[in-house]
């Protein structure tokens, strides 16, 4: 996805969290990366379970 393509307020974030980024040491940023994988997998699960809620994947059919 181009950057371009996302909201104003969202390209402003981004070039936010980068400046704060390039200022960290490699050893701050590494230990940065573990909880930000985290909270994207948990977030990936989340969504995935609303959807499959929202569309009623694994519920039971009843076809009577």
């Amino acid at each position: 996805m181009d950057i371009d393509q996302l909201p104003l307020k969202q390209q402003f974030e981004i070039q936010v969290f980068e400046t704060q980024v390039q200022c960290l040491s490699q050893s701050n940023a590494q230990a940065l990366l573990i909880p930000l994988r985290e909270v994207m997998l948990y977030q990936a699960t989340a969504f995935r379970e609303t959807l499959k809620e929202s569309w009623g994947f694994g519920k039971d059919v009843d076809l009577l």
